[in-house]
């Protein structure tokens, strides 16, 4: 049972085949993608709405690789593996698969879906000029932007928030103990 997950898990080589298996059977497949570590309440009520659009769901999640390429050194918190098991067990989640690239885009022309949904952010402002937008576009695609989920939720302001609040206890705990201004001796 501890590997069930992974039926789910699709390599990147078999993306095309799982279209046409899904297509055949007249389903609507749906794609996004994103780094999801430490999954929040607004990347879950992001996920449902992205299902909204198809039959499908399938999340793309960035490999360690790519995402450490973008966001430095520091991230991600947890392995590409353990972040593509926490969305298989949502219920919105039909299928994973770890990109290799920071972009998209190899793994939308392999997949080809129906609808690639992405989240409103700076960069898709402008998302009809995007390598995305032309590469779904192309095979008759259609790319759908969706208002972020939760505005006052992010893993960011939570691991702000974790290491602020432990920082202000190590510090507290330091300050009771020196009362006084340093003086040179």
């Amino acid at each position: 049972m501890a590997s069930s997950w992974k039926k789910r898990l699709i390599a990147q080589s078999d993306l095309q085949t799982l279209s046409d298996q899904l297509k055949t059977k007249g389903k609507r497949v749906v794609f996004t993608a994103g780094s999801w570590d430490l999954i929040h309440a607004g990347q879950c009520r992001y996920l449902e709405r992205a299902k909204e659009y198809g039959d499908v769901l399938v999340v793309g999640v960035s490999s360690n690789a790519a995402i450490k390429r973008v966001k430095g050194p520091n991230k991600p918190i947890l392995d590409e593996n353990i972040r593509a098991e926490m969305l298989t067990f949502l219920r919105s989640v039909d299928f994973v698969t770890i990109l290799p690239e920071p972009s998209c885009v190899p793994t939308l022309g392999l997949l080809q879906p129906n609808t690639f949904v992405t989240v409103k952010e700076d960069w898709t402002a402008d998302y009809k000029t995007s390598k995305e937008y032309a590469t779904v576009t192309r095979y008759g695609g259609e790319v759908v932007v969706v208002d972020r989920q939760s505005t006052s939720i992010s893993t960011t302001q939570i691991l702000q928030r974790a290491i602020g609040g432990h920082l202000s206890d190590v510090l507290k705990d330091f300050m009771q103990y020196r009362k006084d201004p340093l003086k040179e001796k």
